[in-house]
């Protein structure tokens, strides 16, 4: 058995994000924009406000960061996702507890649903047992037609500066939530988000270009 690989060292997360054409201040914009609609709440809104106004953000600028780059938008069974058509790989938004902690894998603040659950199964979880999840070989990951990986951002309430936020692979969904993960890519760690420069620009959502979304 192969523990879960886990990439924390700046040089080696760049190198890592590369096959998806992405570096890591690439990624601030949105973790940015995550924060500031998670914060666009007021004592009258509803108790989820927060949570959700963070999700559709965190949707948009996901699109916002892969579309330009040849990806395209997708929601098959209701999951929002951007898909690298050439390569087969998904990426999902998900806000969760915790990112970044290396002795246990994030978990997704409202959980997923079985059409998240499936999508994993047809991605990775049907070349593996279930004795092997989740600590896979890395060269049977390396192996994958198609990958569904989830970005994974957490903010903690009682500090503003504890912002967190991994690429991730999990190996499976179980009682709605993750089971388990094959790789997670350490963007933005511990103390990172305190040490950050000055905050970048976002996208005028005005001027942000038209996309369709393919619905399966």
């Amino acid at each position: 058995m192969h523990a879960v690989r886990i990439y924390r060292q700046p040089a080696e997360v760049s190198e890592r994000l590369a096959p998806f054409g992405i570096t890591p201040a690439e990624v601030q914009p949105l973790i940015e924009a995550v924060v500031a609609a998670r914060n666009d709440v007021v004592s009258a809104d509803a108790r989820t406000a927060g949570g959700l106004k963070a999700y559709l953000a965190g949707v948009r600028h996901l699109r916002f960061l892969f579309l330009p780059k040849g990806w395209t938008s997708d929601c098959t069974d209701g999951v929002e996702s951007v898909v690298h058509d050439a390569t087969g790989m998904r990426i999902v938004y998900q806000s969760v507890d915790q990112a970044c902690i290396g002795v246990r894998g994030p978990q997704a603040i409202s959980g997923k649903g079985p059409a998240a659950e499936t999508a994993i199964k047809l991605s990775q979880g049907v070349l593996f047992s279930e004795e092997e999840l989740p600590e896979v070989a890395p060269e049977k990951i390396a192996d994958l037609n198609s990958t569904l990986w989830f970005l994974c951002v957490s903010v903690n309430e009682e500090d503003e500066d504890d912002v967190r936020a991994e690429l991730s692979l999990p190996a499976a969904i179980r009682g709605g939530n993750f089971k388990g993960f094959l790789e997670r890519i350490f963007i933005v760690r511990d103390g990172d988000w305190k040490a950050r420069g000055p905050a970048v620009s976002l996208p005028d959502d005005d001027g942000a270009y038209e996309f369709s979304i393919a619905r399966k």
